[in-house]
């Protein structure tokens, strides 16, 4: 019997095993003063039934999360495998801020939230936030969710080993 596992210790290498584990891509927003502000973001989970709650991990130093602390309030769409672009868009520090980071990419004010909801998703969430913690260079953001639907029957996007991916057809587990 061979010994296949590798040590690693260093920041990219933690990544790079981290990176194993597939998850969902969905952006985040809200809609402060400055107008609609929004990330993607693949940490992201829910956390209770009862009240229903969620999670995502943000930057300290990130526009949305300041914008959350300002209002109580923030969105999830969760993208579909057909939305790589604007999973790309949302994730360039790059891109302009307030109403024109969002331009040409459609969206809708989610109704309980008033946040902004990319109407080509497969699903998004209404939340208000209600607790924020530190872990490390980010915050654990908490919400519960005040109104939750879903949008297009397509499959979601996926993001595993640095790549997006799509769910295989057909493969059950």
């Amino acid at each position: 019997m061979t010994d296949v596992s590798r040590r690693v210790d260093t920041d990219r290498g933690f990544r790079s095993v981290a990176g194993r584990f597939a998850t969902g891509v969905a952006v985040a927003t809200a809609r402060g003063t400055d107008g609609p502000v929004g990330m993607t973001v693949n940490s992201f989970t829910t956390v209770s039934l009862d009240p229903r709650m969620l999670l995502i991990c943000l930057r300290h130093d990130c526009r949305l999360l300041g914008t959350v602390r300002r209002t109580g309030r923030f969105a999830i769409t969760v993208l579909a495998d057909d939305q790589r672009d604007e999973a790309a868009w949302f994730a360039s520090r790059g891109r302009p801020a307030g109403t024109e980071g969002f331009a040409g990419i459609p969206h809708d004010r989610e109704r309980t939230t008033g946040c902004p909801l990319l109407t080509d998703g497969v699903a998004y969430f209404g939340c208000e936030a209600v607790r924020t913690d530190p872990a490390g260079d980010h915050m654990v953001l908490m919400g519960v969710v005040r109104s939750s639907g879903l949008l297009r029957p397509k499959p979601p996007l996926l993001f595993v080993d640095g790549h997006y991916a799509r769910v295989a057809d057909g493969v059950r587990a």
